[in-house]
């Protein structure tokens, strides 16, 4: 795994470079600077609405009382999005915007659910199954002014 993480280091930049040279031969440099900055800053506009849409529904599955499985993958995926749009390039940028796409979300997110495996562990509580107990105190505070009935 630590050779993938080395050649995935070494490869991408050497990626962007050539990429960087490629468009600057085919449109020339000024033009290149543009579309890479103005990607950049559309990237980022995307990331930010569908950010909140993201949050939206996951208020709203939480408040229905599920777990917004779905949202939180999406948003790690927003959240990769954003950074690789921070980084300079061409590559990093058509990656992050696929990242932004929810049928390449979906995609992944059914690879993943295929090629994982989801354990849970015991927290140490005696009854994991039973109802869940909360302690508190509490003080009653009574209102003297108030007109009695």
């Amino acid at each position: 795994m630590a050779w993938v993480v080395l050649l995935a280091v070494i490869a991408i930049p050497v990626v962007e470079i050539a990429l960087f040279i490629k468009s600057s031969q085919w449109v020339g440099l000024l033009p290149t600077i543009i579309i890479a900055i103005g990607a950049g800053a559309l990237g980022i506009a995307l990331v930010r609405r569908q950010g909140v849409e993201l949050l939206l529904r996951a208020r709203t599955q939480l408040d229905m009382g599920e777990m917004p499985v779905r949202e939180v993958f999406d948003g790690i995926c927003l959240a990769m999005a954003g950074i690789l749009l921070l980084l300079p390039g061409f590559f990093t940028d058509i990656v992050a915007i696929l990242l932004l796409l929810p049928p390449v979300r979906a995609a992944l997110r059914l690879w993943l659910s295929r090629h994982t495996t989801v354990t849970t562990t015991h927290t140490g509580n005696r009854h994991p199954a039973g109802p869940q107990v909360i302690e508190a105190e509490y003080h009653v505070i009574e209102d003297h002014d108030a007109p009695k009935s």
